[in-house]
């Protein structure tokens, strides 16, 4: 449990980012006893479950062990931060399934306990050259394949779209992730809990130089594009069948939602959602046939599947009402703008402050909350003072925001 403005939240982490229709159902079950009952869905792939009252604290992790979330050993919950694409194993460009490695890594973690004095945000992601991707979150050990799948690319403190340290053999991959573990501990001093946090320190080259495991060079590797907005809408996957992705307001699911999106994951799959780092899910392994049914369905519980929808292009984070840090509310806001934005292909960000949880990464534009319902509007478009980009526009209400927004052909 994380404490909160509006209460405590679970930090559910669901393996490679996916469960099936009964784990949903108990989801929601748990959010409307126990919760708000909203369900968010993190950059993270992972869930949720926020507003929960002192007198539910217990209750609710009760809940979420007996529904079959949560690691076998309790201490080992925190670091279970293993990242794939929601299209891991179904991708039709794929280098390489990363789904046996990155289970491989969850089972290390969880049955190692020096492993479990890491930090809960020390982060993991095996990359396996999906269209279907996310390579700009930060992490602290990525693992990214190389063509023909036989090698990964390897990246410290970084993102698997910037230079690799080196490559090493799928073969030994899993024994690098442990040699790297090791040598961060034996290094890192007390308060020192991210990679990032260590070469502030000590340079990477010297980390390199002690590590017990050569690496190979990769001088000229360069991680290919992903697809945009590869997670909304159908695509053809591996083996014949189709996917089908969609993004729910703010990436916020309701629990009648999830009900009925566990409903129609049966009839569509079996049961299988996957959910996504840009806070959406995804129905893979969906006949041809079926596409159109369950898109249409998709949209009918509220969930946009088209990429130039605002909805779909809108991110926030939880705002004044459930952060003491924001200075704004930015979900209210967020729900405002998307009412007035007209369709577009370049994602915004809304946050209540410059921490910018909701995005790791700058998006092509973002709202930087001021004071109440007044915001700076940044633009990616060109190098500026500060992280976000350029400043358009300073303190300006959500309404000029999407005037602006609007004029610039979002």
């Amino acid at each position: 449990m994380v404490m909160a403005k509006d209460g405590a939240i679970a930090r559910v982490k669901l393996p490679l980012g996916r469960i099936n229709a009964t784990e949903a159902r108990s989801l929601a079950e748990i959010a409307k006893e126990f919760g708000n009952g909203t369900i968010e869905l993190s950059i993270r792939s992972n869930i949720q479950i926020r507003g929960i009252a002192p007198s539910n604290w217990d209750k609710a992790i009760t809940a979420l062990y007996d529904a079959g979330f949560g690691a076998d050993n309790p201490s080992a919950d925190d670091i279970r931060n293993v990242m794939v694409s929601p299209t891991a194993s179904i991708d039709r460009t794929q280098l390489a399934d990363t789904s046996r490695l990155a289970t491989s890594l969850l089972k290390m973690l969880e049955g190692t306990e020096k492993y479990h004095a890491l930090s809960p945000k020390f982060s993991f992601q095996i990359d396996g050259g999906e269209d279907c991707a996310m390579i700009s979150h930060t992490g602290d050990i990525w693992l990214s394949s190389l063509e023909g799948g036989a090698h990964y690319a390897v990246g410290l403190a970084s993102s698997p779209d910037t230079p690799p340290v080196g490559t090493v053999a799928q073969a030994e991959a899993l024994s690098l992730i442990e040699a790297l573990l090791d040598l961060f501990q034996s290094l890192a001093a007390t308060g020192v809990t991210r990679m990032k946090h260590l070469f502030e320190t000590l340079p990477q080259e010297q980390f390199l130089r002690e590590l017990p495991f050569e690496l190979s060079p990769a001088p000229t590797w360069k991680r290919k594009p992903p697809k945009p907005f590869s997670w909304l809408g159908t695509h053809s996957q591996k083996g014949g069948h189709f996917y089908a992705g969609a993004m729910p307001l703010l990436g916020r699911l309701q629990t009648e939602q999830l009900h009925k999106l566990a409903q129609l994951a049966e009839s569509a799959n079996g049961g299988e959602i996957r959910l996504t780092p840009w806070q959406g899910v995804l129905l893979p392994n969906i006949e041809q046939a079926d596409c159109n049914r369950i898109t249409t369905t998709l949209d009918e519980l509220g969930l946009a599947t088209l990429p130039e929808a605002p909805q779909a292009r809108l991110r926030a984070c939880s705002g004044s009402a459930g952060c003491a840090s924001a200075l704004a509310d930015t979900l209210t806001d967020a729900e405002r703008l998307a009412g007035m934005l007209i369709a577009g292909n370049k994602q915004v960000h809304i946050t209540g402050c410059a921490k910018s949880c909701a995005a790791l990464s700058p998006l092509p534009h973002t709202l930087l909350a001021r004071s109440d319902d007044h915001y700076d509007l940044f633009s990616q478009d060109s190098a500026g003072p500060l992280r976000f980009g350029q400043l358009l526009a300073s303190n300006i209400t959500i309404d000029e925001a999407a005037f602006i927004l609007n004029a610039r052909n979002l």
